[in-house]
């Protein structure tokens, strides 16, 4: 089994239960605005570990 980041864990858990919902459109649009923000804030993320790492690669510490 492939290990995967926790930003990609969920979203494909947010997926799963996006594709199996048998709700009502306003909630399928809930459920899809509520990933695409989940998303923006994981990418967010990302680029700011790796600026981090950047820097700590950089001065051979961390940057704190």
């Amino acid at each position: 089994m492939q290990n995967k980041s926790t930003p990609d864990y969920w979203f494909e858990k947010a997926h799963q239960c996006f594709r199996r919902s048998r709700a009502d459109s306003n909630v399928r649009d809930a459920l899809e605005a509520l990933g695409n923000a989940f998303m923006v804030k994981a990418v967010e993320l990302d680029i700011k570990l790796q600026k981090l790492a950047n820097r700590r690669d950089d001065y051979g510490q961390a940057a704190f």
